[in-house]
């Protein structure tokens, strides 16, 4: 039914528009209308509307919706200028906040208007019910017979009290995030951690044994291969976003926090529920999967205006009519909290918003404007308004003798480190071949695992009664697969699933909780190719390989990779914390990169990282200072390997594939059936709410 409708609206668009312009010379061109045509949003989900086009002002603009002629919030008609936010060339016209409560398809209808004639436009969007058993994937809407045209459907109320007095209601949801995290980086983490035995596994990951188990589509707005900021704001806001937008509808607008924004999951489950919000990330908090629950920005790497924007609106106070409901923010980024004259601040005018529009402000009954602030302490204000603070284990571990009701803790300047590299200064042994421990070289030696941080972050939700919506994301399984550094992602996939293991438990003894885990998309096309055919110490003492590059000469390390028969089983042995005491063993596992850049392979464990992006320029040079390297092919422990050619554009990281992405759930009270089969990413926003409301 959608891609019917799509046609025949793609017809109307062509001849509605020839028959009003076809006897000018020169018309608007790309006229657009926003949300995209066939976007899908839950009774009472508000977004914004935008009409613009490109041309010849003066502009002016008309909308109307099933019919009915609505007015913008924004856009002086007859005006160069319009709502005086859009591009220069451009004119653009708004009506923010915008929600519907009567579920179907509805037909949106707008004129753009130039010096030389006019545009009409047209684009669907359906309203779902989250009492009612709309289709739960794509092909599932062919079911319908409603036309979008005549929907005659009568206007519904839904009673939120429904969901609280629902017996089957979900109260909590906990979405486990592996960035990047495909099957084989499952896989591989089992057989680190498990081993097999006569071709039988010794066990099974913690998310492996959820009882619903499915597949995800992965792509975003503008492509089949997403970037992790659509790739999770798909799931907390039931729509497609570019990549490298988040919470937003691309528009031509002159700054990236002005764009058309869509209500998250945690600001409606906030705003109609009164849930609170975590977010818990190893990666940089101002990061694009952190972000995209609770941030709107048309540039996810707009750090300043990201973090401010975490506590402008969070609504500390609770007053309950916006934002976020944000209580707990656990990860990397000291940086943007701390004042731009501090050392290891990145705080920027040029990176913050300024004043936000008025009708945004308005219309999202948001409490500031906003402000380009650059010297702004972002942290004492996250004080002020109430939130307890910890940048390492052992104030973290202070703070939580007595729960705070509102938690921050921030334990890097940039990204937090991987899970090997925190598990070596704990251990206070070394990696091979390294002369210090990374964790010290990035200015924080006393860094949370990512199950300490759940368990805080999960001890300071349950407090409110209303329940809440938690994200938590093993950052490095993604970041480390683009560093093709295949040791630090498996380490980072079992911790992940440790995280994974402290979820599920409460979740079993609480029995009001749902509890996801999942990924935004596969990284580097992480491949389980063999396994070391022969010793370590054989591996280590072989020649260099770096300047075989004929394809009539074969590396000795090509020789040494165990396929099929030779690969046998690997058996890792497991220290006391549950973590393997090495990743160098005999019969090691082995990976390929199926959308790798350029690199040198030796098979062992690199001693260093690659030096962190999301630091400040001083913070880095003292890296690179100390051995490393930003590139993954320029890293020296690799040189002595085998060099390859990567097979995507860029020759410097692995990139993300279109590849589906497994999805499991678990809950006590049967929500976990919902997510069974393959479905779309947007789908698993609608199928969260079905749960909170007990429709399952």
């Amino acid at each position: 039914m959608r891609f019917a409708l799509q046609q025949l609206f793609c017809t109307l668009l062509l001849t509605l528009a020839f028959g009003i312009c076809h006897a000018a010379l020169a018309l608007p061109t790309e006229v657009s209308i926003t949300p995209p045509d066939g976007a899908r949003f839950l009774i009472g989900q508000k977004f914004d509307l935008r009409v613009e086009g490109k041309g010849t002002g003066p502009y002016s603009a008309t909308i109307k919706i099933d019919g009915r002629a609505l007015d913008f919030t924004s856009g002086v008609q007859n005006s160069m200028t319009t709502d005086g936010i859009t591009t220069a060339g451009w004119g653009g016209f708004n009506l923010r906040g915008y929600s519907n409560r009567r579920p179907g398809f509805h037909i949106i209808r707008a004129t753009f208007t130039d010096a030389t004639g006019s545009v009409e436009a047209l684009a669907a969007f359906e309203i779902l019910d989250p009492l009612s058993s709309y289709g739960l994937n794509a092909s599932a809407q062919t079911a319908r017979t409603t036309r979008a045209e005549n929907n005659n459907v009568a206007e519904v109320e839904m009673s939120l009290d429904r969901a609280s007095n629902n017996r089957k209601a979900i109260k909590n949801i906990i979405i486990m995030l592996g960035d990047g995290m495909g099957q084989s980086h499952r896989t591989a983490a089992r057989l680190v951690k498990h081993g097999v035995t006569a071709g039988r596994p010794n066990g099974f990951l913690a998310m492996e044994q959820f009882p619903g188990l499915g597949m995800v589509t992965t792509h975003s707005l503008n492509s089949i291969v997403t970037d992790s900021a659509p790739g999770m704001s798909g799931y907390v806001s039931g729509n497609h976003n570019f990549n490298g937008q988040e919470g937003v509808y691309p528009a031509h607008i002159t700054n990236p926090f002005f764009y058309p924004r869509i209500e998250y999951l945690s600001e409606y489950l906030h705003r109609t529920l009164g849930k609170s919000t975590g977010i818990v990330s190893t990666a940089d908090v101002e990061d694009a999967t952190p972000a995209a629950n609770a941030i709107h920005t048309g540039n996810r790497g707009a750090g300043t205006g990201i973090c401010d924007q975490y506590l402008d609106e969070a609504d500390a106070q609770r007053r309950g009519n916006f934002g976020s409901g944000l209580q707990v923010l656990l990860g990397g980024g000291r940086r943007w909290f701390l004042p731009s004259t501090q050392f290891g601040s990145s705080r920027a005018a040029g990176s913050d918003y300024p004043a936000l529009p008025n009708d945004l402000v308005s219309a999202w009954n948001l409490p500031v404007a906003g402000a380009a602030d650059p010297t702004r302490d972002l942290l004492q204000d996250f004080k002020n308004a109430g939130f307890a603070y910890a940048d390492n284990v052992p104030t973290l571990g202070d703070v939580m003798l007595n729960p705070p009701d509102k938690l921050l803790g921030l334990f890097a300047y940039g990204n937090m480190n991987t899970a090997l590299d925190k598990l070596a200064k704990r251990r206070h042994i070394p990696l091979e071949g390294a002369t210090s421990y990374v964790v010290d070289d990035y200015r924080a030696p006393d860094q949370p695992m990512l199950e300490e941080m759940t368990a805080a972050a999960i001890r300071v939700l349950r407090k409110n009664d209303k329940g809440f919506v938690l994200m938590v994301e093993a950052a490095h399984i993604d970041k480390q697969s683009h560093a093709m550094d295949a040791d630090r992602a498996i380490v980072e996939t079992i911790e992940f699933d440790n995280a994974v293991e402290v979820a599920q438990k409460f979740a079993a003894q609480n029995g009001e909780t749902l509890v996801l885990v999942t990924a935004d998309h596969e990284c580097s096309g992480f491949s389980l190719i063999g396994a070391l055919n022969g010793s370590i110490k054989t591996l280590q003492s072989l020649p260099s390989d770096n300047v075989l590059l004929s394809a009539d000469q074969q590396p000795e390390r090509q020789k040494i990779v165990g396929v099929f028969d030779a690969a046998g089983f690997p058996q890792y042995k497991l220290a006391a914390d549950g973590y393997p005491q090495t990743l160098d063993i005999d019969g090691k596992l082995l990976i390929g990169f199926g959308g790798s850049g350029d690199r040198y392979e030796t098979w062992l464990t690199k001693p260093l990282p690659v030096v962190d992006s999301l630091l400040t320029s001083s913070i880095q040079t003292e890296l690179r200072g100390k051995g490393y390297v930003d590139n993954p092919v320029d890293r020296v422990s690799d040189k002595q390997g085998m060099f390859l050619r990567g097979q995507a554009l860029g020759r410097n990281v692995a990139v993300h594939t279109a590849s589906d992405v497994p999805i499991a759930a678990y809950s006590k009270r049967g929500a976990h059936q919902l997510f069974v089969g393959v479905q779309e990413n947007t789908d698993v926003f609608f199928k969260i709410m079905r749960s909170v409301f007990g429709n399952y």
